[in-house]
């Protein structure tokens, strides 16, 4: 008889959030009695200021009290929580009323390639608006494969991969774009050049064609190796009915509202932050009211356009139906908050105890500490930043952290700002799809367990080596353009190179 194959234990990922947290917390007790610290300069009324940052004790009385005190409060200004929620209220309506079963069918006619580099594309581009392209995005192409009958889950794999790569390129500025701009330009300021201005066109070149490489690349990847280890038919009826007048008449009433938007956002419009000064900071600055409704508008659209179409096509009977078809993609979402739940424990607990912020600071120095130019500090700037991103994945966070060491490095080897925080970005983007840290990858995997029909295959682990061969494709491609970019002497954008 033949023994069947002992199938490999994997660890659910509610296990592996656990034992992160355990390892946190053991981590934060022994660094903490080593006396673990670093050294951390940030920019304080103009003027450089060094500290010292040191590790704390988890286990300490001031640890235990925050521990016990904070988990629900972490937990309740975890913002995409609350977006997400509005997002699947939203889809939920827009599918229930048939409206995307009318606009996704019609695309299974296209080439499954030219279907990939399409929703990598607009992934990327998307980055525009910032994290909320992740909440719109994730849940409604998951619902697009499930129309045109290929796995919803390689359909939120995409989608993650497009968009967190995007964060380091785009061809359209964002607000994340002019908040490390202000950063760049004070850690120039105040150590090497008092007359440096960032421009938000300063990297336009390298990053229209970094969009274009990358879109394609990661199409290519997609292709050839994700979709052929994910199951890529699923076949996926509903009941729902399509109507072109229906269509029509919602898509009247989609332009109206879209334009009364536009109105509300033209210079000096009552949804503007106007004590900003560029206008990319008028709409997306954390006061705008704008950037506060985003979503909430968002849902209003969707509704008002749903609610037209799913009664002119009569999947709407009632207003009974109207008001349930808000909960449709809420079936087996609750995993997703579990994770959430217990990202948002680790998540405090890495901020509280300084974990990540000593760690970043010794890479930071270990670079200062060696006189490298050109490609050894661009190279060894790049990785370091992608290890710095496993514990502190946010963006504004970390350059805050380290723009005031890493810029007057570069602008003493002789390279620019804009080029530095070109690097940062790259390295950023890639450091976030491999951090379980980073809120939005417990998000794509909370969403891939939606679809999952083995609830065994799901786990953190496994996720990231589906996508590894992806990583490591992007990691050399990065490295490649930056280091042509440098060598070439190629401008990066509108009267901006990458040397000094």
């Amino acid at each position: 008889m033949h023994k069947k194959a002992k199938q490999p234990k994997l660890l659910s990922p509610v296990i592996t959030m656990l034992v992160l947290i355990a390892i946190a917390l053991a981590s934060s007790t022994i660094l903490a009695l080593i006396n673990f610290d670093g050294t951390q300069t940030t920019i304080e009324n103009g003027i450089l200021e060094t500290s010292i940052v040191v590790v704390k004790n988890i286990f300490s009385k001031e640890g235990l009290i925050y521990f016990f005190s904070n988990v629900i409060t972490n937990f309740n200004l975890l913002e995409p929580l609350i977006l997400i929620i509005i997002s699947l209220m939203t889809i939920g309506i827009a599918k229930s009323s048939g409206l995307l079963k009318h606009l996704f069918e019609p695309l299974k006619k296209l080439k499954p390639n030219v279907l990939t580099f399409i929703i990598v594309f607009i992934s990327v581009i998307s980055t525009i608006v910032g994290d909320y392209s992740y909440v719109i995005l994730l849940p409604l192409v998951a619902i697009l494969y499930q129309y045109i009958n290929k796995s919803p889950i390689l359909g939120i794999i995409t989608v993650f991969l497009g968009i967190t790569l995007g964060y380091g390129t785009g061809i359209f500025y964002n607000y994340n774009d002019y908040a490390l701009g202000v950063l760049t330009e004070a850690a120039a300021i105040i150590d090497v050049d008092p007359s440096y201005k960032f421009n938000l066109y300063s990297n336009l070149y390298i990053m229209i064609v970094s969009t274009i490489i990358i879109t394609f690349l990661i199409t290519i990847l997609i292709e050839r190796y994700l979709s052929k280890r994910i199951s890529n038919t699923v076949k996926y009826e509903d009941e729902l009915k399509t109507s072109k007048k229906a269509l029509l008449i919602s898509m009247l009433f989609f332009v109206i509202c879209i334009v009364q938007i536009f109105i509300m956002i033209m210079p000096n419009g009552i949804l503007l932050d106007n004590t900003q000064t560029k206008y990319v900071a008028k709409i997306f600055s954390a006061n705008s009211p704008f950037n506060l409704s985003f979503m909430y508008l968002f849902l209003i659209i969707i509704s008002v356009v749903s609610f037209v179409y799913g009664f002119i096509s009569k999947n709407f009977k009632s207003n009974h139906d109207f008001g349930w078809g808000f909960t449709k993609q809420f079936d087996n979402i609750g995993y997703l908050f579990i994770l959430m739940f217990l990202s948002s424990t680790l998540i405090g607990i890495i901020n509280w105890t300084n974990l990540g912020t000593v760690i970043a600071n010794n890479l930071i120095y270990i670079i200062s500490l060696f006189d490298f130019t050109g490609i050894p500090l661009i190279v060894i700037s790049f990785i370091f930043i992608i290890i710095m991103s496993i514990l502190i994945p946010g963006s504004l966070e970390k350059w805050a952290l380290i723009s005031p060491v890493l810029v007057p490095l570069f602008m003493r080897g002789n390279l620019t700002p804009d080029f530095a925080q070109f690097v940062f970005k790259a390295a950023d983007s890639v450091g976030k799809i491999i951090t379980p840290l980073f809120i939005y990858f417990i998000v794509m995997v909370g969403f891939i367990q939606k679809y999952n029909k083995n609830e065994n295959k799901v786990t953190l682990f496994n996720t990231m080596k589906l996508i590894w061969p992806i990583i490591i494709s992007m990691i050399i491609f990065w490295l490649l353009i930056l280091v042509i970019w440098y060598v070439a002497g190629l401008p990066l954008g509108i009267d901006t190179l990458a040397t000094m």
